[in-house]
């Protein structure tokens, strides 16, 4: 039986399957020490190219967009996972994979995958979202293989100085149902995260990202939208909200008509601890 949080989750991506990669698979992000084409492009990154065989599962794969990032690499060699609890996701995963992965519904507390099977764990925007996030991480250190590599990205700190400020500072005076509560703080905060993954991992790095998302004000409003606390409104209450948004944006407009937008995430990144034998 879902949780309440995990049934509302369920709901949200019923009703907006997709509509993860649809505002990120082309945002374009600011990363220490350069840039890179999407929060995506970081996780594919992470799997080797090289010929020797290897097991890469993403975790909560939405509508597919990471496992087909690596579907076209053709790399000889590599077996691509999915798994995710929304059957609606999945068949978009389905419609966009066209058999390149095995796709799997489930919960990510119990993987439906060998011990020490996976070479490579990714997961995008959802760790953040998940109950019991100690099962989730006793269920990585299950299926990957020793040495095998994890990357994750999470959400992050605000980024003041663009229209998610206005935004999350409307929120607060907004009509609004209490905030969505989902998930484990502790996955929100640099501190947190290394600490969750100091039980079985090593070289465990987290590095802060700029995700942009710039545009037209509706555009950018669009995707505010679709943020869970959002959703959550009343019709009555995002109409409202929508006004105010779009009023108090218009000193942020540029002389192309866009807003700037930034969404702060992070990147974790770590390693299968190796036993002793």
């Amino acid at each position: 039986m879902p949780s309440p949080s995990e049934s509302y989750l369920l709901d949200f991506h019923a009703r907006l399957a997709g509509v993860t990669s649809r505002w990120f698979a082309s945002a374009p992000v600011e990363v220490e020490g350069g840039t890179a084409p999407s929060s995506y492009a970081l996780l594919e990154a992470v799997v080797p190219h090289d010929a020797r065989p290897l097991t890469v599962l993403d975790l909560a794969c939405g509508d597919g967009y990471l496992l087909e990032l690596l579907a076209r690499r053709k790399q000889p060699g590599l077996s691509l996972l999915g798994l995710d609890m929304s059957e609606h996701e999945l068949a978009a995963a389905r419609a966009r994979l066209n058999g390149t992965a095995t796709l799997f519904q489930g919960r990510a507390q119990s993987l439906p995958f060998g011990d020490a099977s996976v070479d490579v764990v990714l997961s995008h925007l959802a760790l953040m979202l998940m109950d019991d996030v100690e099962t989730v991480l006793a269920e990585l250190r299950r299926v990957l293989k020793p040495g095998g590599r994890v990357s994750i990205v999470v959400g992050g700190d605000l980024v003041p100085g663009n229209a998610l400020e206005v935004f999350a500072g409307l929120m607060k005076n907004a009509a609004a149902v209490p905030p969505t509560r989902l998930g484990d703080a502790k996955v929100r905060s640099s501190d947190g995260l290394r600490a969750l993954f100091a039980e079985g991992f090593v070289d465990v790095t987290v590095r802060s990202l700029s995700v942009q998302g710039d545009g037209p004000p509706q555009e950018v409003w669009e995707s505010l939208l679709t943020t869970y606390d959002a959703d959550r409104l009343s019709p009555a209450a995002q109409a409202s909200l929508k006004a105010s948004f779009l009023q108090a944006v218009e000193p942020l407009r540029r002389s192309d008509g866009s807003v700037p937008l930034r969404w702060g995430m992070r990147q974790l990144m770590a390693t299968r601890e190796v036993l002793a034998t």
